[in-house]
């Protein structure tokens, strides 16, 4: 299962916390770090506040994290200008202003890292479709020892993860992955 949608799920399954009028309080970690904060801000049970902390954050912001957040989420919600403390991003749902359907609003609050992820991706591929070449790359830095390179050339853009293997396991697998190559 892709981690998008272990997080939809997560918030599919507690859908209650974007439809009825109480407290929620949740935080939760995925398998990248980020952090995510889930609360009633000033304890108004009409409004629910999904925020996300993610340590490479500002890597993202160098390349247009918050202009695509801005530009992705729906109208319904409100992106805060100051989220809130300790996390990069807060969406604020008005639970008395929500759309007809609800399970669109979950899943977008489920999507908040890949959306804010999108914007290295939309900058390069933008970059490759205009023909610009010698861009400077982007690195994001998006877990302990690991990195995501992303460069873009006239007919390609190009992503490398790259990563060190720890465990004995990690190694084999790593060795079966590189032979399908050969």
């Amino acid at each position: 299962m892709q981690l998008l949608e272990l997080v939809e799920k997560t918030f599919l399954r507690n859908r209650s916390w974007f439809l009825l009028p109480h407290i929620s309080l949740a935080c939760f970690l995925d398998f990248d770090g980020v952090l995510y904060h889930i609360s009633n801000p000033n304890g108004d049970k009409t409004k629910v506040m999904v925020s996300i902390s993610l340590k490479f954050y500002k890597e993202l912001q160098e390349h247009g994290a918050d202009e695509v957040s801005k530009h992705l989420q729906a109208s319904c919600l409100q992106i805060l200008g100051c989220p809130f403390p300790g996390y990069n991003v807060s969406l604020l749902y008005d639970l008395e202003n929500l759309p007809a359907d609800k399970d669109a609003i979950v899943h977008q609050a489920g999507m908040l890292k890949r959306n804010c992820f999108a914007s290295v991706f939309e900058k390069y591929f933008k970059f490759q479709e205009e023909g610009k070449e010698g861009e400077k790359r982007a690195v994001i830095h998006y877990r302990d020892d690991e990195t995501m390179y992303v460069e873009a050339k006239k007919d390609r853009v190009t992503v490398v993860f790259s990563t060190v293997f720890k465990d004995d396991d990690d190694v084999v697998i790593g060795k079966v992955f590189m032979q399908v190559w050969k």
